[in-house]
């Protein structure tokens, strides 16, 4: 198929001189940071469909097959872990793979050389340059080129998917049915608008949006692990297309991580040092947008550093839960856990719940239903719940409905357990902002050490915190449960946890979370239950 005429060849393959100079000239003036997909500088999805030169010859080490099992156990970021079982002798693990997906054009250059050009491949030295760059630094890792339909989606085996591209992106019904049971089964997928094409960026929000009905992408905070799990990311600077000095990635959460990654700035150009295609797109009227290649980098080094990290919380958090529905009847001396959802990333740690609930069974004698509940504040009967737990990773906003219902919630004596998940200070402004409106004229106020809740099932004095915020903060904290509540008389109505406490319930390593370490939150967890079943 060819795709590219010959006016277009000229433009790719013209002199390189003159390229460099528009380049400079379209730098000076600002052309080249136009406003961000605006109608112009758009242009058609074949517009961007231009090769780099020169094209790449290195080729992956091989195709993933299915002969493979690989399996990653993460440890610190800096020191990932790896051990192997495979059929076949040894070879390094991969830790991306490359879609492959559209379709491929070819003509012949200037010097009447033939020039093939792929939908899936523009930026052809891109993860050849990530796993380079990550070497250095502990992480033994390599990459492939994946067919999705010779693919098993097994993220043991290939914990990430890398889909690059400018033209817009489609997947036939099956690969989008496995393409989401890859994730939620704790896979990542990572899409690159390698050019900053609207089109490819504006698509794969399309098709992940309708992946997952359930959720939607959202804007990764600053100070999420993703921008300091290696190195802190707290400035971006970019090649092209942007007035600003921050990051910018969008996240569509799957419990607490990042499932899937959309960049609409370009990172594999950057990956690779190679930007001169920039002024080709510039000379046919486009407006580029991506990332300088430092930042292009650093954002590599935490990524490969997070994907590592959070494989193993993706496999707990990918396992299937079965909840409850809110209208089942229970024993009024039952505890129900019952889960506010809402418009934010209400299920942050799938599992979590359940595995304390157990351990409350086994070491109370609080009777307990292990399914959680999740209920709609605004459309639920709260009723039979004396206890509801609010959580998140971003913002979130409660209909006026579901803040009259929860204020008549707890000014009826039911407890509002609120935590912060992964300990972040997007959720915690918002958490704030949104209990001030249930009640606004009752402020929270700091639970003291000697409060009651501390001794309602098990005596808590010292406590350990993760080692993020043992290091942040451990010498302010000085080994307290920091809690902040509304009492209403003596008891405590509304309780909230600026760090996250839920995390350590799971078992499992969570880089950068600031939070309690899995003995202490157990125990936390557990008071808390016991103090909202006898106040």
């Amino acid at each position: 198929m060819r795709t590219t005429t010959e006016s277009s060849e000229k433009t790719v393959v013209g002199d390189g001189r003159r390229l460099l100079w528009i380049s400079v000239l379209l730098l000076a003036a600002g052309t080249i940071c136009s406003p961000l997909f605006g109608q112009q500088g758009r242009g058609k999805p074949d517009d961007w469909f231009i090769a780099r030169t020169p094209p790449a010859t290195q080729k992956p080490p091989k195709m993933i097959s299915s002969a493979e099992t690989i399996m990653i156990l993460p440890g610190p970021p800096a020191c990932p872990m790896s051990q192997t079982e495979r059929k076949r002798p040894p070879s390094p693990d991969y830790l991306m793979g490359k879609v492959i997906w559209g379709q491929s054009a070819s003509f012949k250059n200037a010097q009447s050389l033939p020039i093939k050009i792929d939908d899936w491949n523009l930026a052809d030295r891109d993860l050849i340059s990530l796993t380079t760059m990550i070497r250095p630094l502990g992480f033994s890792y390599h990459w492939s080129h994946t067919r999705l339909d010779q693919f098993d989606y097994d993220p043991k085996r290939l914990p990430c998917l890398l889909i690059s591209g400018v033209r817009e992106l489609k997947f036939p019904a099956d690969q989008i049915k496995k393409l989401r049971e890859y994730v939620l089964g704790g896979g990542m997928i990572v899409c690159d608008s390698v050019y900053g094409s609207p089109h490819f960026y504006e698509s794969a929000l399309r098709v992940f949006d309708t992946m997952f009905p359930e959720s939607k992408f959202r804007v990764i905070p600053q100070d999420h692990p993703l921008y300091h799990i290696q190195v802190d990311l707290d400035k971006a600077a970019y090649a092209c297309g942007a007035k600003q000095d921050k990051p910018f990635l969008e996240g569509l959460y799957v419990g607490s991580r990042i499932g899937v990654l959309v960049s609409r700035y370009g990172l594999g150009c950057g990956w690779e040092g190679e930007m001169g295609v920039f002024a080709d797109l510039v000379a046919r009227g486009l407006a580029p947008a991506a990332y300088a290649p430092q930042t292009a980098k650093a954002i590599a080094l935490n990524l490969a550093a997070y994907i590592i990290g959070y494989a193993r919380a993706g496999e707990i958090e990918g396992s299937p839960e079965l909840f409850g529905l809110p209208d089942q009847k229970t024993p009024t001396s039952e505890f129900v856990f019952a889960q506010i959802k809402h418009d934010g990333s209400w299920n942050t740690h799938p599992g979590a719940a359940r595995a304390l609930l157990t351990k409350l069974k086994h070491e109370s004698t609080i009777p307990v239903n292990l399914r959680r509940v999740a209920v709609d504040p605004a459309q639920d009967d709260l009723s039979p719940y004396p206890f509801l737990y609010l959580t998140g990773l971003d913002d979130f906003s409660l209909t006026p409905k579901a803040v009259e219902k929860l204020r008549d919630f707890v000014r009826n004596g039911g407890t509002l357990f609120v935590n912060n998940s992964l300990g972040l200070s997007t959720f915690d402004r918002a958490a704030r902002r949104e209990i001030a409106r249930i009640l606004p004229e009752n402020p929270l106020q700091a639970v003291l050490p000697t409060h009651p809740i501390f001794r309602s099932l098990q005596r808590i004095g010292k406590v350990q915190y993760t080692a993020t915020l043992q290091k942040d903060k451990g010498k302010e904290l000085d080994g307290r449960v920091v809690l902040e509540g509304i009492a209403f008389g003596n008891d405590l109505r509304v309780i909230y946890s600026p760090y996250d406490i839920e995390a350590g319930w799971n078992d499992v390593y969570y880089p950068l979370l600031r939070g309690y370490d899995n003995a202490s939150a157990k125990q936390i967890g557990m008071n808390v239950i016991a103090y909202s079943m006898t106040h």
